[in-house]
């Protein structure tokens, strides 16, 4: 039971975690002054 539950939430979290990386890509920085270097693997995101 516990091997089912931790492959759940791994997915879970996999899911979430590649959906924010997609949204971060595709937007700016609120802030004028900063906006820190995206990594290549989430630059691959980008839809534009």
């Amino acid at each position: 039971m516990k091997k089912v539950i931790k492959k759940h939430l791994s997915t879970v979290i996999e899911t979430i975690a590649f959906k924010i990386a997609t949204e971060d890509a595709n937007s700016a920085c609120p802030c004028i002054s900063y906006q820190p270097k995206l990594p290549k693997s989430v630059k691959k995101l980008r839809k534009f």
